[in-house]
């Protein structure tokens, strides 16, 4: 293995849980995370003559990932990999306008999490039954006695509010 192999190995190690979070983060599929940070990661070997060294890897890659996820919307072949298009366009389109290199994942994560622990339990469930366990709004709507209109639209309060919250603690955090 040549140096530059050892080297693209190691940085595979360093940010492929980071990168994942991250590609989930932006409303892929739980099943279709690990294909897309594979994707990301080849596409940045192959390009890696064109990567600047002064700037920071772990951005070049989410905008990487980035990128494929947008192009994931517009295929309608593989559909099926990103849980809601408009979601997640909202997603790429905000973590590009607010995304500070001198910020590290951590302190973004640790901001959500604060975020989403200040919702009322109501929200607080509805995001966890949405995102993590992955259910389909009607599913929740008829567990929740609500319609599936209301749940989206809580979802969109929902997701406003987290938005604020993390623009608030993230700035503040400055």
């Amino acid at each position: 293995m040549t140096k530059e192999h050892q080297l693209f190995t190691s940085f595979i190690r360093q940010y492929q849980a980071t990168l994942r979070s991250y590609i989930r983060g932006l409303g892929v599929f739980s099943h279709a995370v690990d294909d897309i940070a594979q994707e990301t990661f080849i596409v940045a070997y192959k390009e890696l003559e064109k990567f600047d060294q002064s700037l920071d890897f772990g951005h070049w890659l989410k905008g990487i990932a980035r990128n494929l996820v947008r192009n994931e919307t517009r295929k309608h072949a593989r559909h099926n990999r990103i849980m809601n298009d408009k979601l997640t366009l909202f997603l790429i389109d905000s973590f590009e306008q607010s995304y500070e290199v001198t910020f590290g994942e951590h302190q973004e994560v640790n901001a959500l999490k604060e975020c989403i622990n200040a919702l009322p339990l109501k929200s607080k469930e509805l995001i966890g039954r949405k995102y993590h366990m992955e259910d389909d709004t009607q599913v929740i709507a008829e567990q929740m006695a609500m319609t599936p209109t209301a749940i989206r639209l809580s979802l969109m309060r929902i997701r406003t509010k987290l938005k604020q919250c993390l623009d608030f603690r993230l700035s503040y955090e400055q």
